[in-house]
């Protein structure tokens, strides 16, 4: 790769060859004039030469004209000017209209190189029209004519040049000159912005990850401030938060040399620049020069603007004069800037949260609700997850009820009472963990058994309902300062929109929980199990499943209530009942009946396989001990089993199938298992059912 320095030289070298080569062919023609046929063709080139140069000249001023023109225009025209400089030598000298036009030809040559560029037209102007002769003998030049073309060259060439290097500089801080300096006043006022920006409590959102507006706007002022100095290119420059490496935010400058790019390591050099107050001039390695003062923060730190330019022509005391002002007005405007970003948000949040509660009002189940209010909270966060944690006061523990897609916990998980969640729930308290990364290793969020990874940053807000908390919303950040403490204000306003729906919708939950349960063992009841038989009889139908059903009795209860009271009783068959509902798969349903009967029904189940649910069954209830009080008590239970299609052509007849089986094993002494004998083809279709003797062998 080519350094920037060895291009730069073989620029000059580009320019500087064609003006050694005409001073030679100038030499050479010095002893042979043109004709006058040659001179007409002269006058001509000369004529189009300096067409085109008005022609460029228009071009160079049209706003749409992108930088790689300009340049090619400037080094069209420097290469012009040595056949312009070899023609007027031919014509008449620094009198012709060529020599004028080698003048204009250099002088567009400032397009492409600069100043640099310029020197070296102007003295190849000087060489060929005023030594060549010599050179070649021909007699020495007057000088009326070296004065006149010195001055045309001056006014054509040199002057211009020097007044579109320094006229921008000059004309605006002349401007600025005439301006007063910062008062006392003004310096108070800069530090009241300063204060009053230190109120917010965690700042607005981070500059380092600035919206397109916002960085557009600095870029303008930048712009401002590069013309203004005379320099190259202005960076501000600001860190994601206290500590960092500072990155340059916007930037203006020249398209085609980026100083931030040569030397981006200088982004780690500002520590001290940041908390100093003076203009800090540093030297660049290589070719490069910068200077650089803190600008003050929107919130408890701030930026960096500085300037850089091969050479720094502007003074130190205009630096000392005029930078400080600069880094003011680039705080100033961030700050105007990150507050309307802070409004959008808020807006935004607003009109989320509005939403959210037209939402949560159209939703009748937990499941729905739940879900809406997990995806409401990570859009007035940003966060990455969420949970709805439903919180029961009564026993100091809680459930998660819905979780985000993205959540590493499943729903239903439990939440412990010494978890972080169960604590908070406990106390009423809300909390906010910016920087979290740690926390999980002190105290588990939600219990022992699961551990939260990529835990950046944590918010756990609980909500009422009544007079007792109700639950919480948890929302969890990758990242460190992923949620910050204003955060919690909008997901406090969520909750309070939320629970009210959470109140209403889980009321008529648990009103249908009660109309579709039993109140004593806590099993479904006889309406349930109905329904949930006809489900599984016209899936079996149409799948061709088979359905197991399982009758239980306990036995001799009646004497149970007669020795122990029906108290004991009760608990007998909430035991009994609890046992069975552990002892079946999740798609099982175990319901009662009525009395001391419970049923057990098995989805895709034969006959063989409801016999060896029901056998395990009666086995754990034979080795049971009930303790009620001071009473210690056995029972056994009796078990009839049946299954779809095999005992029961319809299926109403499953259970009168199952229950007659049952009785069979009340017959032949009890704590025993009976089953309906499978029924033949000849009873299938004559819709005959169980044998008299309740019995059956597979």
């Amino acid at each position: 790769m080519t350094h920037p320095s060895a291009r730069s030289q073989f620029k000059y070298v580009v320019l500087a060859g064609p003006w050694l080569f005409a001073a030679v062919v100038a030499t050479h023609l010095a002893a042979h004039p043109f004709t006058p046929p040659q001179r007409h063709a002269a006058n001509t080139v000369v004529a189009v030469l300096f067409a085109l140069f008005t022609a460029g000249i228009a071009l160079l001023l049209q706003p749409a004209t992108t930088e790689a023109r300009r340049r090619a225009i400037g080094y069209a025209a420097g290469l012009a000017a040595p056949l312009a400089a070899v023609l007027a030598t031919q014509l008449t000298g620094v009198h012709s209209v060529a020599f004028v036009v080698a003048c204009l030809c250099a002088l567009g040559a400032m397009v492409a190189t600069g100043w640099r560029g310029v020197c070296i037209g102007s003295a190849g102007v000087s060489l060929v029209t005023f030594a060549s002769p010599a050179l070649a003998g021909q007699p020495t030049v007057l000088f009326d004519d070296v004065a006149y073309g010195v001055a045309v060259l001056s006014a054509v060439t040199v002057l211009p040049m020097i007044y579109m290097t320094r006229a921008p500089q000059r004309t605006a801080l002349g401007t600025l000159s005439a301006l007063p300096a910062r008062s006392d006043a003004q310096e108070e006022r800069s530090l009241e912005f300063r204060d009053d920006s230190d109120d917010q409590e965690s700042g607005v959102e981070s500059t380092a990850l600035p919206s397109s507006t916002r960085t557009e706007a600095l870029t303008r002022y930048l712009r401002q401030i590069r013309d203004t100095l005379g320099v190259g290119e202005v960076v501000y420059w600001d860190a994601a938060r206290p500590g960092e490496t500072l990155l340059p935010i916007a930037w203006a400058g020249d398209e085609n040399v980026r100083w931030t790019t040569a030397h981006h390591e200088i982004g780690t050099a500002f520590a001290a620049v940041k908390s100093a107050s003076q203009v800090t001039r540093v030297k660049l390695p290589g070719e490069g020069a910068m200077a650089a003062i803190a600008v003050p923060g929107a919130a408890t730190f701030g930026g960096v603007l500085s300037v850089h330019a091969k050479k720094l022509s502007v003074s130190h005391d205009v630096l000392e004069r005029w930078m400080p002002r600069f880094a003011d007005h680039v705080g100033m405007l961030v700050h105007l800037l990150e507050s309307q970003t802070e409004y959008t948000r808020q807006n935004r949040q607003v009109q989320s949260l509005l939403q959210a509660s037209q939402v949560f009002q159209q939703q009748r189940t937990i499941d729905t609700l739940g879900q809406s209010i997990c995806d409401s909270a990570l859009t007035v966060t940003g966060a990455t997850r969420a949970a709805l944690v439903r919180w029961y006061p009564e026993t100091s523990t809680g459930v998660i009820q819905s979780v985000t897609s993205a959540h590493h916990l499943p729903r239903g998980e439990p939440v412990a009472s010494d978890s972080l969640v169960g604590q908070l729930c406990t106390a009423g308290l809300p909390q906010v963990w910016e920087d979290a990364q740690l926390l999980e290793s002190v105290t588990p969020v939600y219990n022992q058994a699961h551990f939260v990874t990529q835990l950046g940053s944590l918010s756990i807000v609980p909500f009422r309902q009544g007079g007792a908390i109700g639950g919480a919303i948890v929302v969890e950040g990758e990242h460190a300062g992923g949620l910050l403490m204003r955060d919690m204000r909008n997901v406090r306003l969520l909750a309070a929109v939320a629970s009210v729906s959470l109140e209403t919708v889980w009321q008529i939950e648990e009103a249908t929980r009660r109309a579709r349960t039993d109140a004593l063992t806590g099993l479904a009841n006889r309406r349930t199990f109905d329904e949930a038989l006809s489900r599984a009889i016209a899936e079996a139908d149409r799948f061709g499943h088979h359905v197991g059903l399982v009758v239980c009795d306990v036995d001799n209860f009646k004497r149970v209530n007669d020795l122990y009271g029906r108290e004991v009783g009760d608990q007998v068959l909430r035991s009994i009942a609890a046992s069975l509902s552990t002892g079946v798969r999740g798609v099982d349903l175990v319901a009662r009946h009525g009395g001391e009967e419970m049923i057990m029904l098995l989805g895709k189940a034969d006959v063989a396989m409801a016999w060896e649910v029901a056998e395990r069954m009666r086995s754990t209830i034979e080795a049971m001990t009930i303790g009620v009080g001071e009473h210690i008590i056995h029972v056994t239970a009796s078990f009839g089993v049946a299954s779809y299609p095999e005992s029961a052509r319809l299926g109403d007849e499953l259970f009168p199938a199952a229950d007659k089986a049952l009785y069979a094993a009340k017959r032949e002494g009890r704590n025993c298992v009976r089953f309906a004998r499978p029924l033949s083809s000849e009873q299938a279709d004559e819709g005959e059912g169980i044998s008299e003797d309740g019995e059956g062998e597979f």
